[in-house]
């Protein structure tokens, strides 16, 4: 056997033994599949050595030190520690779809290429996604590069028996320097901690004409169809070796990751985002790179291993990163910014949801080394995704909103009341974006209260209230029962056990813009009330209602939806509006100075203000329930309905829940809703409770 001197014009220009016809193999992609192809099932090629794997119980696995360029140590495996990652494994093997299958020893036969660039080389390295387990077949297929990296007739094969994914070829030869490597098996899931539900097939492109170890993880998968690329556009004239640092960097940099060169090209380091622009050749190359390495590529290779597994299944991940990887493939950037944000939606949730937290967790588990600080990375893909500046110092407390239209998250402004509800915070102690809580999201901006107690409504979640704290100078949120929520009249009256009454005094429905006594319901609020009505039928109802024609059609409609054909109602003057008003002019002066009825009759409740205009609250309301609604619980069978206006629903409501309902309109905007109020509730023994009570889905309206 003759042995060649390697030159660098020889790594180039030198192709397999000639071949004929289909023999050569064609230009092809990388491809990956979960499905169970069986590697064992081929011809054994003339070349191979062995397709077998032999260990013993002292040296059946390597010391794992994390160096691409180490072929490691002997480690007693006796012991086993982790049901996943440690496992004894003695005797001789083939491997049929990720299974190690008992076998004999191939008999190793001669080789008849005389023209070896290297002979009788040992091979090592590891197979990630999380490590191969045991049963993974690693093929080594030589390239024609004459033929333009096509597949040649060469090829080896191997099987890991160690189930931290290290694998051996213990003695090769080599004709071509370039070869295309696959790792077919299963895997242990980061994100689960448990071994994968289906195979994986990951692949490397790899140059050995200076080197004798590589790995094989998702890096080198998705930087291949790349690595190729680069070499064919050079006419087939710069080998492998020479393009893989540069592939690596237009995969690190498509996912926003600078590292030794790699970056550059786009916005935040996302290339994606400037099509067109070039990254800088990494010194490393992907196949350097392995899981527990001591340095940053480690935590890269990590952190899109991560992305990646956590945009789906087996297979909904090998297809996105297939995708990925052919989009980088072309011009060195991932330009489909659809994909990056639904990306960036599935890691933000991963991230919210305490999931890189549990992924650490699962992978100290594995006792195979320091896990790296790959959650950088991982939340750095995201913010930048959807927009959001690095969280330090300066920024700290800051809380977003998603601004990224193509997130599902996405919603135009921070109080938008219609879309999703989410929010992020820079945390001041981590200095990392997270989901903001209900308190954070909801008073961020409010700034400091006027007084000690004032109730403010959420910026996000309208329908929540806040309390300011003056002694803590804080929002927070209400102890129970400090707030009172409107509840569903509904849920209300099946709460009223036998032999009670209860009497519900609500605002009418939608009006017309006539305010007078003649305005009539929109077509709407007739809607409005025969839905409410639906909630009583079956009941013997009392109803009454005020002097305005628009009290009286609520009425009616609410009869309708009970199922009343016909309607008796009693007119009841003093639900007209003004029982708490004391000087009608006064009324009118303050409103027109101040803001309007509204802003007028919610201070005057609250506050205690304008009092040469008002009656007394407190003293006010009782007389309303001895005078009014006390002599008429005699009409009522076990229901009524009583239909009157704001001006006296809401003062009337403040009233009976001692100010514990959010009706500060002065404050926070909120104003009584349409077919809202309180239930007046009549004990057996004679008490009365009184309840908080909306007919529609809100029992206050923001204006």
């Amino acid at each position: 056997m003759s042995f060649l001197l390697w030159t660098a014009c020889d790594s180039v220009r030198y192709g397999s033994v000639p071949c004929e016809g289909d023999e050569c193999g064609d230009i092809s992609e990388i491809e990956s599949s979960d499905s169970k192809d069986s590697l064992s099932s081929e011809n054994p090629r003339k070349d191979n050595k062995s397709s077998s794997s032999s260990v013993n119980g002292s040296s059946q696995r390597e010391h794992r030190h994390r160096s691409s360029s180490s072929k490691g140590s002997g480690k007693d495996t006796s012991e086993v520690q982790n049901p996943i990652i440690d496992t004894t494994i003695t005797g001789t093997f083939t491997c049929h779809d990720g299974v190690l299958v008992p076998a004999e020893a191939a008999e190793e036969t001669e080789d008849e290429v005389a023209d070896f660039r290297r002979a009788g080389v040992a091979i090592s390295g590891f197979a990630e996604k999380g490590p191969f387990r045991y049963g993974t077949s690693v093929k080594i297929v030589e390239l024609d590069s004459v033929k333009r990296l096509a597949d040649s007739d060469r090829s080896h094969e191997t099987c890991i028996v160690a189930t931290d994914g290290s694998f051996n070829f213990a003695n090769i030869n080599l004709v071509s320097p370039y070869v295309r490597v696959e790792a077919n098996g299963f895997y242990v899931d980061e994100l689960t901690g448990g071994v994968s539900s289906s195979l994986i097939k990951l692949n490397a492109v790899v140059d050995l004409s200076k080197r004798d170890s590589f790995n094989v993880n998702m890096l080198t998968h998705m930087a291949a169809p790349r690595v190729r690329k680069l070499v064919e556009d050079s006419g087939n004239n710069q080998p492998i070796g020479s393009q893989s640092g540069r592939a690596l960097s237009d995969v690190l940099s498509s996912f926003g990751i600078s590292l030794g060169g790699s970056g550059g090209g786009g916005y935040g380091g996302f290339g994606g985002w400037n099509r067109g622009g070039q990254t800088t050749a990494s010194s490393k190359s992907a196949e350097d790179i392995s899981l527990f390495g001591s340095d940053d590529y480690s935590a890269a290779l990590l952190a899109v291993s991560v992305m990646i597994q956590s945009y789906g299944s087996v297979s909904d991940m090998l297809k996105f990163a297939n995708s990925v990887a052919d989009d980088i493939r072309g011009d060195g950037n991932w330009g489909d910014n659809s994909s990056k944000a639904k990306l960036a939606d599935k890691l933000l949730m991963l991230d919210a949801e305490g999931g890189l937290e549990k992924i650490r967790k699962n992978m100290e588990g594995w006792n195979l080394g320091k896990v790296p600080d790959f959650e950088k990375h991982v939340r750095n893909f995201w913010t930048k995704t959807h927009g959001f500046e690095t969280c330090g110092t300066m920024n700290a407390g800051q809380v977003k909103h998603v601004g990224n239209s193509q997130s599902e998250y996405f919603v135009s402004y921070y109080e938008q009341p219609d879309g999703p509800k989410i929010r992020f915070i820079c945390d001041r102690t981590t200095k990392n974006w997270r989901v903001a809580t209900d308190l954070e999201k909801d008073t961020y901006g409010l700034g400091a209260g006027d007084y000690d107690g004032q109730i403010k409504s959420g910026k996000v979640n309208q329908d929540k209230s806040y309390i300011y704290d003056q002694g803590k100078k804080t929002w927070r949120e209400p102890e129970p029962g400090e707030i009172l929520e409107f509840e569903d009249v509904g849920d209300v009256l099946k709460t009223v056990a036998a032999g009670e009454k209860v009497i519900f005094i609500l605002r009418h429905a939608e009006r017309t813009d006539d305010t007078g006594k003649s305005g009539h319901l929109t077509s709407n609020g007739k809607k409005q009330s025969q839905t409410v009505g639906e909630k009583f039928k079956g009941e013997n109802i009392y109803f009454a209602n005020s002097t305005y024609t628009r009290s009286y059609e609520t009425c009616e409609n609410v009869a309708a939806g009970a199922g009343f054909t016909s309607l008796v109602s009693d007119t009841i003057p003093d639900l007209d509006g003004a029982w708490f008003e004391k000087d009608e002019a006064k009324f009118e002066s303050y409103k027109n100075s101040d803001g309007g009825g509204w802003v007028v009759t919610s201070a005057y409740a609250y506050k205690g203000i304008y009092m040469d205009a008002f009656y007394p609250l407190k003293s006010r309301g009782e007389e309303f329930i001895t005078e009014v609604v006390k002599p008429r619980f005699e009409k009522v069978n076990k229901v009524a309905v009583w239909i009157s206006h704001d001006m006296l629903v809401v003062p009337l409501t403040v009233f009976c829940t001692d100010g514990k309902v959010n009706l500060r309109y002065f404050d926070t905007k909120q104003w009584i809703n349409y077919l809202a109020g309180v239930a007046i509730i009549l004990g057996t023994d004679g008490s009365l409770r009184y309840v908080p009570v909306k007919g529609l889905t809100s029992g206050t309206m923001t204006m």
